[in-house]
């Protein structure tokens, strides 16, 4: 095993979504080990914030509005990256949103439409365009951000279930397809951690028993982004393509893979019965 830095000594990596929760914790992580970090977000005075916070940590930071549904942002910011860093290392696609409802119920095509942009297509829209950065400077690293909701699909979630199922997929396909270019991809399915996530107003209003109790679980967590943050980044340095942070994640990647229907019938058991995340007052 040999650290991010001894594989990459330029240091260099673009973060989306890095002014909150994971990619937040990623960014100060990284300005830590004296990295120069692409602070990417939606808020100007947020990207701003976070900058002047990898700078007090050590790192550098390279400021810019990134809209991950945008491929052009990803376009522009390649170039950027380029003129200023002469290329890039490791690329970390964070960005994400997350929702809950049942496939007959809350869950409108303009929900389905959001997730696909944001969890999807700027996944898609990140590899393609950076890609041939990474192929350039003769390799580097890719962490697709996902989910153990990809690996669990929990019911009434099939949308985020969906878009973050995806993810795994793209990584799994790139894992071997770059091989040879030198440039290894790690997914990272975390479940529930202190998280913005939680103050997503469409989830924390839906009624879905699922949802709710999912957001309860992130509100009384004791797990933070740091810590996820951190055994995800061993993951990279190990060169794993899944990297499953928490136990319950091991879990159901076990149990899904192993004993698919047993998995099935214990989970549509749990919700029957409102039982585990899907009890009442969860």
């Amino acid at each position: 095993m040999s650290s991010l830095e001894q594989r990459f000594p330029n240091k260099r990596i673009l973060i989306t979504g890095a002014t909150s929760g994971l990619g937040k914790a990623f960014a100060l992580e990284f300005a830590r080990r004296g990295w120069r970090i692409a602070v990417t977000g939606l808020d100007a005075a947020e990207i701003m914030e976070t900058a002047e916070a990898v700078r007090s940590a050590g790192g550098e930071a390279l400021e810019m509005v990134l809209d991950v549904t945008r491929c052009e942002h990803f376009e522009a910011a390649a170039q950027r990256v380029t003129q200023a860093w002469h290329g890039l290392d490791v690329l970390i696609n964070n960005a994400g949103v997350s929702d809950a409802g049942r496939m007959d119920g809350e869950l409108t095509l303009d929900n389905w439409r959001l997730l696909m942009d944001v969890n999807v297509w700027s996944v898609v829209y990140g590899c393609r365009t950076f890609i041939p950065v990474l192929k350039k400077v003769g390799g580097g690293h890719i962490l697709n951000v996902a989910s153990g909701a990809g690996l669990g699909c929990l019911p009434e979630m099939a949308s985020y279930n969906a878009t973050k199922a995806a993810v795994v997929a793209i990584s799994a396909t790139l894992k071997t397809e770059l091989i040879t270019d030198d440039i290894d991809v790690t997914c990272a399915c975390p479940t529930a951690f202190r998280s913005n996530i939680a103050n997503n107003d469409r989830v924390r209003q839906c009624t879905s028993v699922a949802g709710k109790g999912i957001m309860e679980e992130i509100k009384r967590t004791k797990v933070t982004a740091e810590s996820v943050a951190q055994y995800i980044i061993r993951s990279m340095e190990k060169g794993k393509l899944f990297s499953l942070p928490q136990a319950d994640a091991r879990a159901m990647w076990a149990a899904s893979r192993w004993m698919p229907e047993k998995y099935r019938n214990l989970l549509t058991y749990l919700f029957n019965k409102r039982m585990w995340l899907f009890a009442p007052g969860k």
